[in-house]
């Protein structure tokens, strides 16, 4: 047995409250604890504790009356009904299981200032202390704090380079944050680059990073594992609508006790809606109002393979039936939706609940970014192309290639530009260089300011199989680029009047590229600004279940 086994194994049993746990740092002699034994009550009845990893002092925590730490609890640690948690803050350095302690806490002691503490304030159930006035400070719970905004807990995909990262970055921005309070929750180990998109958060969003495995106990671990391994027999023996059975329900609502506390969840948002740990979490709290997003055509990513293997399938064996769960079914964009509710009929059983939101943009920090130095080298005495997006098989960048050679025979003085990094990369540059086009497409990776160079080019390319409401394409708008892309119903629903549709095929792709090449212009500018309120407008109502 380790430390959180037996911590699991103690905060199950009924006990009798008898006892206070100290925590000490270094020794029984600090600031802290000197002040602690003075106060009249909570030097009647104390238990030491040098650490938390050890079997013993982690059946104290579960078993404690009163907690008083001037440590770090362990990630395992949730507050149990009737407990008090004082965390004496003292920490220099932050981390994500201090961020998520400090929501547990019911009185925080605060010995040194941190501006991520300023940070989290706002959802705070707990009292700050300064350290003079514990001696007459009585710790017993208070009522909840009256708040002024409402908690959106939202899961954005894991902040990859995407357009749902795009997206959901937008969504931050663009929110009246003096209503709403949003709290991303994410995982601990993001990547290199998922890491500096997380950063471009804006600094008002909480983020909250889930540090180690849930909570399991023991005798959860059949159903559990089952479930995630069998869903399809899961949801055959239970229905849609009891495909939750509560045995799983309750393991992820204390999960999310385990991230946020006793944090008031009013709009669990699961951004994302490809990944099922997150769908279950948020379709499993008690939120008055939980939205999840549909960001493509589903049924096509279900089937979506990469090397074989299907992409999404073991994530939406589960996500699918969920949906049921979930107060609002969104996607982002009318065509979109058209398309779910007839691909999934089958499995959500109230279709009412499925509708559209448009997705927001930045439009200022888009026009800016266009106008700062381009990281890549654009010819200017050449026709450019352009396009972005992951390099995977449903951007379907090999058939716009294999178009653009064909261009080549009429207009040789073109260029094609491909921003974007992806499972496909090597395949594409090796099919470039087996068309001895190596001269003519360049691969410029993932840029840092995509913008200039999409504004140093002379026209944008998209040659999907499916799309949601393609990102790329509002931002190639905002910057009144000509814009060809393949007739799927997202980008058909985007582009009408704005831009070129060709069929998914080289010889339609090739003529929607000479068309562009010999001068065409979009028949009507877009109103970026006015489609950015209603945007907002359509997001609004959604959040407040109109």
């Amino acid at each position: 047995m380790n430390a959180k086994e037996a911590y699991l194994q103690n905060i199950q049993k009924d006990i009798e409250w008898d006892t206070i746990l100290f925590a000490t740092k270094v020794d029984r002699d600090g600031a802290a604890i000197q002040t602690f034994n003075s106060h009249p009550f909570l030097k009647m009845k104390k238990v030491w504790a040098g650490n938390f990893y050890t079997i013993e002092t982690a059946a104290w925590l579960a078993k404690a009356e009163y907690i008083i730490s001037e440590i770090e609890l362990p990630p395992f640690y949730m507050k149990r009904k009737n407990q008090i948690y004082i965390q004496i803050f003292n920490f220099k350095e932050w981390n994500n299981n201090i961020a998520r302690l400090l929501l547990h806490a019911d009185f925080i002691v605060k010995q040194q200032e941190h501006e991520k503490l300023g940070n989290i304030r706002g959802i705070l159930n707990a009292t700050i202390l300064p350290l003079e006035n514990i001696a007459s400070t009585k710790f017993k719970k208070n009522p909840p704090k009256k708040r002024s905004k409402k908690n959106i807990v939202m899961y954005c995909g894991g902040f990859k380079n995407n357009g749902i990262t795009s997206s959901a970055i937008n969504l931050m921005k663009n929110i009246n944050n003096q209503k709403y309070q949003i709290i991303v929750v994410e995982d601990e180990n993001l990547g290199f680059d998922e890491t500096k998109n997380l950063e471009k958060v804006p600094d008002d969003v909480i983020k909250i990073q889930t540090p180690e495995s849930l909570n399991l106990f023991p005798e959860e671990e059949e159903a559990f594992f089952q479930f995630h391994d069998y869903p399809l027999e899961h949801l055959m023996k239970h229905g849609p609508t009891h495909f939750l059975t509560p045995e799983i329900k309750r393991i992820y609502q204390r999960e999310l006790k385990r991230l946020l506390g006793d944090t008031k969840v009013d709009v669990a948002l699961d951004f994302d809606g490809y990944f099922k740990h997150w769908t279950l979490l948020m379709a499993s709290s008690n939120a008055p109002n939980k939205i999840i997003f549909q960001h493509n055509e589903m049924m096509q990513e279900y089937s979506k393979k990469l090397n074989n293997a299907y992409k999404h399938r073991a994530d939406l064996n589960i996500v699918f039936p969920l949906y049921n769960y979930f107060d609002r079914v969104v996607s982002v964009a009318k065509p979109i939706e058209m398309v779910n509710k007839r691909d999934l009929q089958h499995i959500v059983y109230d279709e009412s609940k499925m509708t559209y939101v448009h997705n927001s943009i930045d439009y200022p920090y888009i026009l800016q970014s266009s106008k700062l130095e381009d990281e890549a080298v654009i010819l200017v005495d050449t026709f450019n192309f352009v396009t972005m997006g992951r390099l995977s098989p449903e951007k379907n960048q090999q058939m716009m290639i294999a178009a653009f050679q064909k261009l080549q025979e009429e207009f040789p003085d073109t260029n094609l530009f491909i921003i974007g990094s992806g499972e496909l990369e090597d395949t594409l540059k090796t099919y470039v260089t087996e068309l001895s086009l190596d001269d003519k497409v360049h691969f410029l990776g993932q840029l840092d300011n995509p913008f200039a160079t999409i504004a140093a080019c002379d026209a944008f390319l998209l040659s999907s199989i499916h799309e949601g409401q393609p990102m790329v394409l509002l931002e190639c708008l905002v910057l009144n680029k000509p814009i060809l892309a393949t007739d799927t119903p997202g980008c058909a629903g985007l582009l009408k009047g704005y831009g070129l549709l060709a069929r998914n095929d080289v010889e339609n792709f090739v003529m929607g590229m000479k068309e562009i090449r010999t001068g065409y212009k979009p028949p009507k500018a877009f109103d970026y600004k006015a489609y950015n309120q209603e945007a907002i407008r359509m997001l609004e109502e959604i959040l407040e279940m109109k």
